[in-house]
């Protein structure tokens, strides 16, 4: 044989092998595909269920998308439950007689806030209300998983667990003498006292005026936790107060055995041994069938989706101007969502589902003039559903709101607004050698050059900006909540909780998202409603790999130019 016969011979074999190696990456990718469109849609609901909520990671308000390149994913999304899902899932089985009973599964949750695991923990206890079984189980229970589970009928915590709420606060460094000895001089320019983002870089310690504020805040949201647990156990407020200040000794006398300690106290019925939580279930239901909250949503709503719309627009995390990311809410995505929900012909009302502790001046005006476009030329009403946060940028854009709708816990208000000027001139100086050198055609070149020291001209022009847009601010807040200057005066600059908002005329209502839903609806006169999600719009490629990696789950989190339905 020749060297050429050779050659050919393994220049077809390799081309037979490539065409077989094509073939079954098609065939592969067709069934991927099937398996992702069409696979994972949810459990029938049989006769005599039981629901189950099962919160894994972190509770959220909107899903945070995977960081991709080019659409392709390249950090998978941490594990998150949508608070929405399970809220609307509960308040479901209220009605539904398919339904028999709730187990509020908590081993998973990671974290959640203060509004979140209230608003979950108020659902359940309507849930309980309606006369049908609630258990909560967990390992141990911290200050976010007992809030959820007080509201249920029959609580039990592992025997290696314990209750242990350790109530709210924070602690955080101050950079201000360390700054100031390594050179950098850090300028910080607010609108008031209060407004205490950044005062840690001027400061070595937290100044008055924003620890009696932050005081007033922090109190409200613990009476709040205080008040709901002990109704919820049917307790005395101020026997849950005092065993959990004096939680040490009442784990000397349990020798160590949290679980017990908590069980004497009255805030759990059982420890879990092993077989406890089985035998409780067979012996209250009957060892029911079991449906997963979130498949229960999706399967209870498939046949609304003829009906008139709800858009429901996350504004979620930092906000940012232009486009914005994983967790980040970006002007020109959330801008996006309100055009894209305008434009979607069943949309007759739009829901801003608000947790964020603002951000960008230039990203909250943006958008809050994008929803009083919709509210004036589009004719669609609009209710802002505050969060666990809704705070200076995010405050400016619920303002434009029809109506704003809290929760009790809410973190509010923040009128006001900050900038920061950093040099590190005698920094690089003192510890580098490095001196800065160059020129200008105008005193303002180069001004706000890190590396120069602040001129003081320049800082006034920082100053005056400052002090504008905070008058805008706050003339914006008196005329949409129909407040004196007087009165915005004196609430600018403090955070306050939802329940004092209310009392300060900064919201109009408290509730969750169900009730800005409803709120939203009878604006709109709708008398029944379909719910679809307006988020972040996602390209082909990030909606295709969002299929094939999350199933149908992931149309929370991968929204297309069209808007995606969730039930």
């Amino acid at each position: 044989m020749s060297f050429n016969n050779a050659v050919r011979k393994f220049g077809r074999a390799m081309d037979v092998f490539r065409r077989v190696v094509i073939s079954l990456l098609f065939w592969l990718i067709v069934v991927l595909l099937i398996v992702g469109f069409v696979g994972e849609r949810p459990p029938r609901i049989d006769k005599g269920s039981l629901l189950v909520v099962r919160p894994v990671g972190r509770l959220v308000y909107a899903y945070t998308s995977p960081i991709s390149y080019r659409g392709i994913p390249i950090d998978a999304a941490a594990d998150e439950i949508l608070l929405d899902d399970l809220v609307s899932a509960i308040e479901m089985g209220v009605v539904d007689s398919r339904i028999v009973g709730l187990w509020v599964d908590l081993n998973e949750l990671s974290t959640a806030g203060y509004a979140a695991v209230a608003e979950l923990s108020n659902a359940i206890a309507e849930f309980r209300e309606s006369g049908k079984p609630v258990l909560a189980s967990a390992d141990y229970f911290d200050n976010g998983r007992y809030r959820i589970a007080s509201a249920a009928d029959y609580i039990i915590v592992d025997r290696l667990g314990e209750v242990r709420p350790v109530g709210y606060g924070y602690w955080q460094a101050y950079w201000g003498e360390a700054l100031k000895n390594f050179g950098v001089d850090v300028r910080l320019f607010r609108s008031e006292e209060t407004k205490s983002a950044a005062e840690r870089l001027i400061l070595d310690e937290m100044s008055e005026a924003v620890r009696r504020n932050e005081g007033l805040l922090f109190g409200d949201l613990w009476d709040l936790w205080l008040n709901d647990v002990a109704k919820n156990r049917e307790m005395e407020l101020s026997k849950l107060a005092e065993w959990i200040e004096n939680y040490d000794e009442y784990l000397a006398e349990s020798n160590g055995d949290g679980a017990d300690a908590a069980l004497r106290a009255g805030l759990v019925d059982a420890i879990e041994r092993g077989g406890m939580l089985a035998a409780r279930l067979e012996a209250v239901l009957g060892n029911p069938k079991q449906i997963d909250a979130v498949d229960y949503v999706l399967r209870n709503y498939r046949r609304r989706r003829h009906l008139p719309v709800i858009a429901i627009i996350p504004v979620v995390g930092p906000l940012v101007y232009g486009e914005g990311g994983a967790g980040i809410a970006g002007s020109n995505d959330v801008i996006d969502a309100i055009d894209r929900a305008r434009n979607t012909p069943k949309v007759k009302a739009l829901v801003l589902r608000i947790d964020s502790t603002g951000g960008d001046v230039w990203a909250g005006e943006s958008i809050r003039r994008a929803v009083e476009e919709t509210r004036e030329k589009w004719n669609l009403p609009v209710v802002a559903s505050l969060g666990d946060s809704a705070a200076s940028g995010a405050y400016w854009i619920a303002i434009e709101s029809d109506l704003i709708v809290t929760r009790p816990e809410t973190i509010t208000g923040s009128i006001g607004v900050f900038s920061i000027a950093l040099s590190f001139e005698e920094a690089l100086s003192k510890w580098l050698g490095v001196k800065m050198d160059g020129l200008g055609t105008t005193r303002w070149s180069g001004s706000n050059h890190p590396g120069r020291s602040l001129d003081e001209r320049y800082a006034s022009l920082i100053s005056l900006s400052v002090s504008d847009i905070d008058e805008f601010f706050r003339q914006i807040v008196a005329e949409k909540r129909g407040l004196s200057e007087k009165q915005v005066d004196e609430l600018a600059g403090g955070v306050w909780s939802g329940k004092r908002a209310l009392d300060y005329r900064l919201v109009d209502e408290s509730g969750g998202s169900s009730d800005a839903r409803v709120a939203a609806a009878e604006l709109a006169g709708l008398t029944s409603w379909n719910v679809m999600y307006f988020e972040r719009e996602l390209d082909y490629r990030e909606e295709l790999f969002g299929r094939f990696l999350w199933g149908s789950r992931a149309r929370r989190a991968a929204t297309t130019k069209r808007g995606v339905s969730l039930f």
